[in-house]
């Protein structure tokens, strides 16, 4: 009875980056099939405050971000081992259904109420890099950046809020990832062209001594896989920037 139970202990804890909250687990529930006795159990949160708890020693195998900066930041740290890209995504802007928001260059008109994450958070690092690469582009105008972002009312910790605001309709628009969006049938989405040296990279890596590690290198390795792709495909991300 004691190996019965000892087989079917096997937990792996990730920490993982709140715009994956419905991704992963679709995504862990194949490695656990094909891993009888194997439990994931996930924590969802801005990749900046995923890092900052690993590093005070909250208990994780795994550790996804969704930028390579709070990536770097862990191996700086010394608290992963062998990081590597697993997928890519993209930004977009949400409305409520009556927003005066209707195209992108709506987002630097006076008195509109927009959300944005935080710069520590990756979404808000993509959004900075994005409103500065569309300046440059042909049909905005110099200071639209600037303009955007005197528009902002609220500055969120993570993907997550900043949809929760904009359904609560506290916000004439936000920006997010497509992914996130995309579980939102109530909301207008705005595509956002791609703006070339703006790459959206998620990360994944095992923590460093860790008792799981054996576990937690494969898990890291099946995200990475042929079928590991394809369930993260189903949720809209797509394959990885090189």
């Amino acid at each position: 009875m004691l190996c019965l139970l000892a087989a079917a202990q096997a937990v792996l804890i990730v920490f993982a980056a709140a715009s994956l909250h419905a991704a992963l687990p679709a995504v862990a529930a194949s490695f656990q099939a094909a891993h009888p006795g194997v439990s994931v159990r996930f924590s969802f949160n801005g990749s900046q405050i995923l890092e900052a708890q690993i590093a005070n020693g909250a208990p994780a195998d795994v550790f996804v971000s969704a930028d390579k900066r709070w990536m770097d930041a862990a191996v700086r740290a010394g608290l992963v081992v062998h990081p590597a890209v697993f997928a890519s995504n993209h930004l977009v802007v949400i409305t409520p259904p009556h927003s005066l928001v209707a195209r992108l260059a709506d987002l630097a008109q006076p008195r509109v109420r927009l959300v944005i994450c935080a710069e520590a958070v990756p979404c808000g690092l993509y959004t900075r890099r994005l409103l500065t690469g569309l300046e440059r582009s042909r049909g905005f105008a110099p200071g639209f950046a600037h303009a955007v972002l005197t528009n902002v009312v609220s500055q969120e910790l993570d993907v997550e809020s900043v949809v929760s605001k904009v359904v609560l309709g506290e916000a004439d628009a936000g920006i997010v990832y497509q992914t996130d969006a995309r579980h939102q049938p109530g909301l207008r989405v705005i595509p956002v062209p791609a703006i070339p040296g703006t790459p959206i990279a998620y990360y994944i890596a095992p923590v460093r001594g860790r008792p799981q590690a054996a576990l937690a290198a494969s898990f890291a390795a099946f995200v990475r896989s042929a079928p590991g792709q394809a369930i993260l495909a189903r949720y809209g991300f797509t394959t990885a920037p090189r």
